[in-house]
């Protein structure tokens, strides 16, 4: 549908006519741009789905199945004080990094509790807590304020919620700021300009109705008679509405030239202030486009994969693929170190534990030197 639209080019084109046809040309770049970028995430999110999401799914299984082993090992076992101490820091931790996908249950969360001597209930509460005050400062500090001490974020249903309220929020907002700026004593320069904007938005409004009401005339499907043209035009009739709502006017004169004759000659021979209404128009439409691309790392759809944005997709699905082979890695690296708590002799276990231990004991010093790492001099 997109196909370009341009006045043809002759030697009286002016700078309005000029600028018309580069404007639509970025615009139609910025199209496919932004398309090719959806189509680069949807690639990386469906294999990040069936192939990323299930490892570190079935990972995280084998680190609740080796917290669980060691547990019973202990249980078993008369260990030195040394060691309970370190089972004291790989129990919790090889729970924590499970409950990142699976959810606690009566046996994890008695183990939990058993090690850490804390109430999971307890912790998990005041985590949501803490998230719910950094988000609500957060959204205070952009001047949206509203309670969100009812909202779950780990039901798709509430953050829906969620989502619906920021949106109410942020209307309120610009409602509010909208009418005190009203209020505001103006200026005589600043009344003109707001007339002459509202006369702008006006005029474009107008233009834009005229050119969806030429569409909607011809293409109402009511007055078709035959089956398969009344089928196609009601088609083409929702590709209009929509266009008129999102003000696309590169659209609109796309179905125009296609459905009504003599268009290419109007707009060879429109006048320099139409020509500036839509220039208006499409300056707009540009805008929207680029945000609409730049926003596309925040959207549910991406979140498993917006750090991924940047990559062309080849770079991208290398990465995905060295991830997943990562992943893999350690599945049947934890596999391998589960059997040989259950199947081993103790003294070998015990030997592993401490092995183990290096990798979950992290010396308060790292977090120093990690910080200090951020300054530079």
């Amino acid at each position: 549908m997109h196909s370009i639209i341009h006045i043809k080019t002759n030697p009286n084109l002016s700078p309005k006519h000029i600028e018309f046809n580069k404007l639509v040309k970025d615009i139609e770049k910025l199209r496919i741009e932004l398309s090719r970028e959806e189509q680069k995430l949807e690639m990386f999110s469906e294999y990040h789905t069936k192939n990323i999401r299930p490892a570190e799914v079935a990972l995280c299984k084998r680190k609740l199945e080796m917290a669980v082993t060691l547990d019973d090992f202990a249980l078993s076992s008369k260990l030195p004080k040394t060691l309970y101490n370190e089972l004291e820091v790989i129990i919790p931790e090889l729970l924590n990094e499970s409950f990142e996908f699976i959810p606690p249950d009566d046996v994890s969360k008695r183990i939990y509790e058993k090690w850490t001597n804390v109430d999971l209930d307890e912790i998990i509460q005041e985590e949501k807590e803490e998230q719910l005050e950094e988000m609500e400062d957060f959204m205070k500090s952009m001047g949206i304020d509203f309670d969100i001490k009812d909202i779950d974020f780990d039901d798709p249903e509430s953050v829906g919620e969620f989502h619906k309220r920021m949106e109410e929020a942020k209307k309120q907002m610009e409602e509010n700021v909208a009418e005190r700026q009203s209020k505001r004593k103006k200026t005589k320069k600043q009344l003109a300009a707001e007339e002459t904007e509202k006369l702008q938005d006006d005029i474009k409004n107008k233009n834009l109705r005229s050119v969806y009401l030429s569409l909607a005339k011809i293409l109402h499907p009511d007055s078709e008679t035959d089956a398969d043209l009344k089928l196609e035009k009601e088609e083409i009739m929702k590709q209009v509405t929509k266009a008129y709502e999102d003000k696309d006017i590169i659209t609109l004169l796309v179905i125009e030239t296609q459905w009504l004759k003599n268009t290419e000659e109007r707009l060879a021979n429109i006048k320099e202030d139409v020509a500036a209404i839509y220039i208006q128009l499409l300056k707009e439409q540009a805008k929207k486009l680029r945000q609409q691309k730049s926003e596309l790392r925040y959207h549910p759809r991406f979140q498993y994969v917006s750090s991924f944005i940047s990559d062309k997709v080849d770079r991208g699905m290398l990465r995905l693929s060295l991830e997943k082979d990562r992943l893999n890695k350690d599945l049947r690296k934890t596999q391998k170190e589960i059997e040989i708590i259950k199947i081993n002799p103790r003294n070998e276990v015990k030997k592993f534990i401490k092995t183990l231990a290096q990798r979950y004991y992290k010396d308060p010093m790292d977090d120093f030197m990690e910080f200090f790492s951020t300054f530079r001099f």
